[in-house]
C-alpha cells in the first residue's frame, strides 16, 4: 500500500457518513470496485481490449452492482434501482455513491483526472440536480445519443427527487486494468469554482484489497 493512504478512514468520511459505518465504508469501496474487475476478466479471460473499453464505459454494470452488494448491507443504507436498467445506486447517510472509471493507471489520482470530462449521462444528470451549480465546459466530451440511457437515468433520478432530504453526490473512482485489476481506489466530492467549473473539494485515496493468491492446482495420478 502506497505510503499516503490512511489505514483507517478519514475525518471527511467520517463527517460524511458517520463514525459507525465510515471504516467499512473505507474498506468496501476498494473491496466492491476490486470485485467487478474481477468479474470481469474472469467471464471474459482472453478480450483484454475489449475490456478496458468496458471497464471505461459509464454503463459498465457490475460496478453499480457490486457497490450495491457491499454497501447496501451498511446500517441507514437505501438501494436505489429501476426495473430493468443497469443501474442501481446505494444512498447512505444523505449521500448516492456513484462509480467512476477515470483511468487505467495506478500513477494517476482522482484528483489529477479532469472532472466530467469522462462522466457518463447518469453522473452528469445526479450533478445537474443534487450537485453544486455549474456550468458545462468546451471541453467536456458529448454524449451519444441514446434513448435507452436517457430513459434509465430519467427514472433513477426521479426516484432520488422523492428522498428527504436530497441526498449529495460522492464520486467513487476507480483507475483499473484487465492484466492488472484495480490500481486505485477513491472517494471524492465535488465543488464548482467561480467561473462555474467543477472541481474536487474533497478527496481521499482508499486501500486497496490485498491480492486474490490462486491456490496451487492438486497433482492428479493416473
Amino acid at each position: 500500500m502506497r505510503p499516503d493512504v490512511l489505514v483507517g478512514p478519514s475525518e471527511w468520511v467520517v463527517e460524511q457518513f458517520g463514525e459507525k459505518i465510515a471504516g467499512e465504508l473505507w474498506t468496501r469501496v476498494p473491496e466492491a470496485l476490486s470485485t467487478a474487475i474481477d468479474r470481469e476478466v474472469n467471464a471474459h479471460p482472453a478480450m483484454t481490449q475489449t475490456m478496458e473499453r468496458v471497464l471505461a464505459n459509464p454503463r459498465w454494470p457490475l460496478p453499480y452492482e457490486e457497490l450495491v452488494l457491499f454497501l447496501g448491507t451498511l446500517p441507514g443504507a437505501e438501494i436505489i434501482s429501476v426495473p430493468k436498467s443497469v443501474y442501481q445506486l446505494v444512498v447512505i447517510n444523505g449521500h448516492v455513491v456513484v462509480p467512476w472509471c477515470y483511468g487505467q493507471s495506478a500513477r494517476l489520482s482522482m484528483k489529477d483526472a479532469e472532472v466530467g470530462r469522462s462522466f457518463g449521462r447518469l453522473a452528469r444528470e445526479l450533478l445537474r440536480r443534487f450537485g453544486p451549480p455549474w456550468r458545462r465546459s468546451q471541453a467536456e466530451t458529448p454524449l451519444p445519443l441514446d434513448a435507452v440511457d436517457e430513459r434509465e437515468v430519467a427514472k433513477i433520478c426521479a426516484a432520488i427527487a422523492k428522498m428527504n432530504p436530497r441526498p449529495e453526490v460522492v464520486i467513487a473512482g476507480f483507475a483499473g486494468a484487465p492484466h492488472l485489476g484495480l490500481l486505485r481506489a477513491c472517494l471524492g466530492e465535488i465543488k464548482s469554482t467561480d467561473n462555474g467549473s467543477l472541481n474536487w473539494s474533497h478527496l481521499d485515496d482508499l486501500p486497496l484489497p490485498p491480492p486474490v493468491i490462486p491456490r496451487p492446482r492438486r497433482m492428479q495420478f493416473p
